[in-house]
């Protein structure tokens, strides 16, 4: 059982742990190769079912939008910080960078999931480890027991 369980925490953990270096590889790939440009946060569109509500009434995304350097302008909703005081307004500019290849690939400044980003990579190393101690743990007592069979056949 203890093998099954090493497995399932090995596995996950190296999940988490692929997942945290990938977004952290993101950020970093768009912050040297990226164009940085100044977004402006615009109010967010009306649904058409409700006249004067917001469309989203979470407040966890907010919608931005930039201009290319080729004239085109692209909206783009984005996840708000999480600190509330963070979360700029209407009409607010903010610092992004965007993939030239595929300019809807954003990282708003200060957004980029920085904190998460470390605490999934730390909880998957940490699950990861724990998965791969508990295999050498069940590795090392299988070892054990073989010997001290060996040694009462050996008597």
């Amino acid at each position: 059982m203890n093998v099954v369980i090493g497995i399932w925490f090995a596995v996950a953990g190296g999940v988490a742990v692929l997942t945290g270096l990938t977004a952290r590889d993101r950020v970093r790939r768009l912050r040297r190769a990226g164009e940085r440009i100044w977004a402006m946060v615009v109010p967010a569109p009306v649904r058409a079912g409700d006249p004067g509500e917001p469309a989203s009434r979470s407040p966890r995304r907010t919608l931005i939008q930039y201009r290319l350097a080729d004239g085109r302008v692209i909206e783009r909703l984005c996840p708000r910080p999480l600190r509330r005081s963070a979360a700029p307004a209407a009409g607010q500019k903010v610092p992004i960078w965007y993939d030239p290849a595929d300019p809807t690939d954003v990282l708003v400044n200060g957004w980029d999931g920085r904190y998460s980003d470390r605490m999934l990579l730390g909880a998957g190393l940490f699950f990861l480890l724990l998965g791969l101690a508990a295999l050498f743990g069940h590795l090392c007592r299988q070892v054990t027991t073989a010997r001290a069979a060996q040694d009462l056949a050996g008597r």
